[in-house]
Order: structure tokens, then C-alpha cells, then sequence
């Protein structure tokens, strides 16, 4: 087999607390099992300011074995943004993009898995394959399903590999801690980004799948173990006020361009959202974020509106939430789970795909 040309994009930001798995995972893109000359590393710096970049520079400059472009931007402009400079600086003669995060680790082998199935799949996309959280068999996340609250399941997450995973199944976007994309396929789909760069972090990689089933394309993840994660290093602690205020600004701004039958409702979803998230938080505090959440969600959407963009949701795998099951969604976070996992088990065989 002729191997393609890949484009690894990795994002960094003030990283120096984590920097050991940092560096790690630049080691796991040396170390990979596929031909020197046939992938390049695009090292992207969001303005770090803790020292982690003079770091990760120190150790990336000595291996002269890997082709590498060092990219340092004056201030964070999210993983949104960062990406978009990558997929900007890749090679002309690139056929995919691999988009890696600075806290995962891919295995020796993870680029020629997810290569070689795309190589003999012409409609996907984008594609990932089993990612598991470091150090264990627990699955971080087998493939990303959207339901139309436009909230997020990662497939298997919790579940011991490899649970119900025998196939490739189609998912409704690939997860952007550990994916490969065609570049063709982006570049018809959406253009010279990869990513809308307002939403800065958080519900990116969803956009991005739906848009491009949107485009007539697929996106599947296969039941191979391919990298390892430590979810929300990236930005912090999970569940930093941060995070929150973004991921639920965004969903808001796709209820706007998209046509989820639920749009009318999202809203005080994403009110009630922020008020659970935030609980150790004064009640006039998290009032105001999710205020803020929503009011800056609505101005972001109708701009993108503006501009043209819709999303039709139905066009890709999602999860659809039927009338009588939409009160379960305003109980407990483990109970949206558990029904999220049940879905999961019911329609794996629907989802499968036949090699």
C-alpha cells in the first residue's frame, strides 16, 4: 500500500502542570508506526505564557527525524481557532488531517488503523477509532452521538473495552481529541476551516460532523484501540465555570442555525444546565452565566445565521428524544446517561456497518 500524506495538527496552551503527558504524546507522534517522510507535525502554540511552549520546543527541535512546522500565536485564540491556523500550515500535497490533543496519547499503530479503513471508504469523512482514558480499559470515548437537546453522548464512555463495539458503527461526529479527516472532504464541505472559530472551544467536532453529513458524508468509528486520553486537561478542570459558559453558549448558538424540533425548549434547559453545573455556586452568580450563556449564545447564532449557515441535524446518526422521555432530561445528569447508554445497546445493530 502507498501510504498518504498525513497532517498532524496539535494544539498547545500553558500546559507546563500536565507537562509530562504532554510531552508523551509529542513522543507518541515520533514513535508512530507509519512512514517518516509521509506525515508532517503542525505544533500550534495558543500564547502560552507558563513556559510549557519553550518545553515542548526544546524536545521537538532535537528529533530531526520527523518533518515538524512550529507555529506560536500571540494570545489563545481556543482550540477552535488553533486548529483552523494548523489546517492552514498543512503541506499542499497532505491527504488527511489527523487532529490530536496535547493530553492524548495515540498508539504506535492508531494512524495506519484509522488510514487504512479510510483508504477503502471513499464516502467517510472523518473517522476515529476506540479511544481509552490513560491507564485503564475504561472507554473515553468510542465515537460522538448528538441528540436533539444538542448535548453529547461519547459512545462507551465508562464502559470496559470493548463492551458492544465489534463493528464499525456510524457516529454523529468524531470525537477531536484523537480523529482523521479527508482533506477533499473538507474543502468541499466547508472550506479553508475546519472550525467555527467563535466557538472557541467545546461543541466544534459536533458542528463539524453534522455539517459534513450535511455534505453527504459519513463519519465512523472503528472498534479498534487506537490512543488514550485524559479528558478536560485541555482547557482545565472539568466543569470550570469556563467550560460550562461554552458549551452551553455554543449549544445555544446551534439551536439558532440548526432545526432541532426541541429549539423552543433549549433554552431553559440551558438555564437549568448551568444552574446544576454551577450548585457550589452563589444563585446570583450561576443566574448570571447562564443568562450570559444565553444571551451571548443568540447573538453568536443569528450572526452565523447571518452568514448562511444551517445544520440539518436529521441528516446525520443522532439520538431522537421522544415527547414522553423529555422530562427525564431535566432530572439527574447519571439518569440522562443511563438513557443515553440504553439507546446506545438497542440500536448498536442499526448504527453497524458492514465491511
Amino acid at each position: 500500500m502507498s501510504w498518504p500524506k498525513i497532517s498532524i495538527i496539535w494544539l498547545n496552551y500553558n500546559s507546563s502542570k500536565i507537562i509530562s503527558l504532554v510531552l508523551r504524546s509529542l513522543e507518541s507522534i515520533v514513535e508512530l508506526d507509519y512512514p517518516r517522510d509521509r506525515y508532517e507535525l503542525i505544533i500550534v502554540d495558543n500564547g502560552s505564557t507558563d513556559g510549557s511552549f519553550e518545553k515542548i520546543r526544546g524536545y521537538i527541535e532535537r528529533r530531526e527525524d520527523i518533518n515538524k512546522k512550529i507555529i506560536r500565536l500571540e494570545h489563545n485564540i481556543g482550540f477552535a481557532g488553533g486548529n483552523n491556523i494548523g489546517f492552514k500550515a498543512r503541506d499542499s500535497d497532505s491527504r488527511y488531517i489527523l487532529l490530536l490533543n496535547n493530553d492524548a496519547v495515540i498508539l504506535q499503530s492508531g494512524l495506519k488503523t484509522l488510514v487504512e479503513y479510510a483508504e477503502n471508504h471513499d464516502d467517510t469523512a472523518g473517522l476515529q477509532g476506540v479511544i481509552l482514558k490513560y491507564g485503564s480499559r475504561l472507554i473515553d470515548s468510542a465515537g460522538g452521538f448528538v441528540n436533539e437537546f444538542l448535548t453529547s453522548y461519547p459512545l462507551g464512555s465508562y464502559r470496559e473495552y470493548p463492551w458492544i463495539l465489534r463493528k464499525p458503527v456510524y457516529i454523529s461526529y468524531a470525537d477531536g481529541s484523537c480523529s482523521l479527516y479527508k482533506i477533499r472532504h473538507i474543502l468541499d464541505c466547508v472550506g479553508e476551516k475546519l472550525f467555527i472559530d467563535e466557538f472557541f472551544g467545546y461543541a466544534d467536532d459536533n458542528v463539524l460532523g453534522l455539517m459534513m453529513w450535511g455534505c453527504g458524508y459519513k463519519l465512523i468509528s472503528v472498534p479498534e484501540v487506537v490512543a488514550y486520553h485524559v479528558r478536560g486537561l485541555t482547557f482545565g478542570r472539568r466543569g470550570s465555570i469556563l467550560s460550562i459558559y461554552l458549551g452551553e453558549r455554543n449549544r445555544m448558538a446551534l439551536s439558532i442555525i440548526s432545526n432541532t424540533r426541541y429549539k423552543s425548549i433549549i433554552p431553559i434547559h440551558v438555564l437549568r444546565n448551568i444552574s446544576t453545573l454551577l450548585a457550589r455556586e452563589r444563585l446570583s452568580r450561576s443566574s448570571r452565566i447562564g443568562v450570559r450563556a444565553l444571551a451571548d449564545g443568540v447573538r453568536l447564532g443569528e450572526k452565523l445565521k447571518r452568514k448562511g449557515l444551517f445544520i440539518d441535524i436529521y441528516k446525520a446518526p443522532i439520538i431522537k428524544i421522544s415527547l414522553k422521555d423529555l422530562g427525564l432530561f431535566f432530572t439527574t445528569r447519571r439518569a440522562v446517561e443511563k438513557y443515553f447508554e440504553n439507546w446506545a445497546v438497542k440500536n448498536i445493530n442499526l448504527l453497524t456497518i458492514d465491511q
